[in-house]
């Protein structure tokens, strides 16, 4: 199957647009956060500072910060009405004080070499121009010894009657702009939509 475009725009700024894709993703995202949770206690993960790249409407900072008490959170994306989302979610849920969401760019991260010791990307790898150029970010901003974990839909036969897993990458495709990176030796996997790279988790 051929890969589409995306039908969507990259950087979501019309407000009753995110308000319907949150309406749309919401459950969905939040079982991956559940799941990032898991995969993160089993990997003896029990806070520090943590870089959501890419973070939409807030919903996995919101649950790692609500399943690991001695977290930061930074959480950037370009759309400020999914910022407005991810705050009034982190209100709601009473870990705002550990939550700062803001303006930045996936591809152009404004934070030192080293700073985080998770960084997690989630649905972004099939939306920026440059992947590689994210992914040499995630590296360069991710501690020596940090977690990185980075899930993506997967284009698959679904594709056939739901046009967002025809604009996905294949695993293929994604491990083959990982290797044109910097991005660190991890673990890939296939869920049922999606797929996994992973270091450290």
């Amino acid at each position: 199957m051929k890969r589409a475009e995306l039908f969507h725009p990259r950087v979501f700024e019309d407000t009753e647009w995110a308000k319907g894709y949150y309406k749309r993703n919401a459950a969905n995202i939040r079982r991956m956060g559940k799941r990032y949770v898991e995969l993160l206690q089993k990997s003896g993960f029990t806070g520090g500072t943590v870089l959501d790249a890419g973070c939409g409407f807030g919903t996995i900072p919101v649950e790692i910060a609500k399943a690991f008490p001695d977290v930061n959170i930074t959480a950037i994306d370009l759309g400020e009405p999914l910022l407005e989302l991810g705050k009034s979610q982190a209100r709601e849920a009473g870990v705002d004080d550990r939550i700062i969401f803001q303006i930045g760019d996936v591809e152009k991260l404004d934070f030192p070499d080293d700073s985080f010791d998770l960084v997690i990307n989630t649905f972004m790898f099939h939306i920026v121009e440059n992947p590689v150029t994210m992914l040499n970010e995630i590296e360069r901003v991710a501690t020596v010894d940090g977690r990185i974990m980075i899930t993506d839909l997967r284009r698959i036969w679904l594709g056939l009657f739901m046009k967002k897993f025809k604009t996905a990458l294949t695993m293929d495709e994604a491990l083959e702009i990982i290797g044109q990176s910097n991005l660190r030796k991890g673990r890939r996997a296939k869920g049922l939509f999606w797929l996994d790279y992973f270091v450290g988790v």
